[in-house]
């Protein structure tokens, strides 16, 4: 791939070249195929130069900038490269090859919820007592034990937006939920509802028996305990918030219903747009390099065409934290976002859930 600030001009195979430029408003785009006659009097080379050039005067350049946040997390990516033998197959992408990405993709989807169920109901329930170390943040114990952040603080009775200390406690569950100290007044009907669990399931986990004895400072787990948001729960992934192509039918690269939005992101930061956890991070077929992540309320999120992958699976992060970075790999022909929201195994247009979109 060739580049020059919104410029990009990339080799889908000998002699034919697809080039795409960004401006402020606009996207315009174009195949060259060197090997037709009147484009055989020139390299090779030299004509994407001056190809990329001419176009490059009209647009302006825009850069970007990596957090430290992204580079720690570059040993841990597994994706493909750019206009690799891998990516390029994907660029010249038949319809067979896109429809398996799309099995592919829905397969995922749906082993992630039963994945989660399964874990939580076949793991014996651990509590470690673990005393933090210096330096040590919540996210990268959270990160070393394979839990949420929020389930290590409700576990703590610790707010979990509060940095921690050296030396200081803390309960470790070893699945997803949190250990839940009874207080006068509590019920546990009260308790379930507040944290989104099921009673039956607290009476399985804990082995109780009797449903009405319960006593002020008695200690229960609520297995797959959905703590409450105390900020946004939403946000939108990339920082321009430009929609490029939008829901609904359209006619490039195919002629079919986007289910998806297109967002301005040249080669820039991508962020989780809401706490969840990464049920697949890497290579996706036609959406390139890509991660799913999977929410509170049977919510999930898909972001594709990244360059670069910064969590793994298994991961869990905050809304706001950097996930990747954008580019343009799979069935893509250049930089941008691919965003979807899906919702109990369903696409909805993501502008319904989220606010503060543009199409400037």
């Amino acid at each position: 791939m060739l580049r020059w600030g919104n410029v990009n001009v990339i080799q889908v195979s000998p002699g034919k070249y697809f080039y795409n430029l960004q401006s402020q408003s606009s996207v315009l785009h174009g195949t060259i195929d060197l090997n037709r006659k009147r484009y055989r009097i020139l390299p090779l080379l030299t004509s994407s130069f001056i190809l990329a050039f001419l176009l490059s005067i009209i647009v302006d350049k825009q850069t970007y900038e990596e957090s430290l946040m992204e580079k720690e997390f570059l040993s841990m990516s597994t994706e493909v490269e750019e206009n690799d033998v891998k990516d390029k197959e994907a660029k010249l992408a038949d319809a067979k090859y896109l429809q398996e990405t799309e099995d592919k993709k829905m397969a995922i989807l749906r082993s992630a919820d039963l994945d989660a169920l399964a874990e939580n109901k076949n793991k014996k329930l651990k509590v470690t007592q673990y005393k933090v170390k210096k330096n040590e943040t919540l996210s990268d114990i959270a990160r070393r034990f394979k839990v949420s952040a929020e389930s290590i603080a409700g576990s703590s009775g610790i707010n979990p937006e509060v940095s921690i200390l050296p030396g200081q406690f803390l309960n470790i569950p070893n699945k997803q939920g949190l250990v839940y100290k009874l207080k006068k007044g509590d019920t546990l009907a009260k308790v379930a509802d507040y944290y989104k669990v099921k009673i039956d399931d607290i009476y399985s986990e804990n082995q109780l028996e009797d449903y009405d004895l319960f006593k002020s400072g008695q200690k229960v787990f609520l297995p797959g305990a959905i703590i409450p948001d105390t900020g946004p729960v939403w946000r939108i992934p990339v920082s321009s918030k430009v929609i490029t192509s939008g829901w609904g039918t359209r006619s490039y690269p195919q002629y079919k219903f986007h289910m998806a939005l297109d967002l301005r992101a040249n080669y820039e930061s991508v962020y989780a747009a809401r706490k969840g956890k990464v049920t697949y991070s890497g290579w996706m077929g036609g959406y390139g390099n890509a991660i799913i992540l999977t929410h509170d309320d049977s919510y999930q999120t898909l972001y594709a065409h990244n360059s670069k992958l910064f969590v793994k699976e298994g991961d869990y992060v905050s809304a706001g934290k950097v996930i990747s970075r954008s580019g343009c790999t799979g069935y893509c022909f250049g930089p941008h976002l691919h965003f979807e929201v899906i919702k109990d195994g369903k696409n909805v247009n993501p502008t319904k859930i989220i606010k503060g979109f543009s199409y400037k």
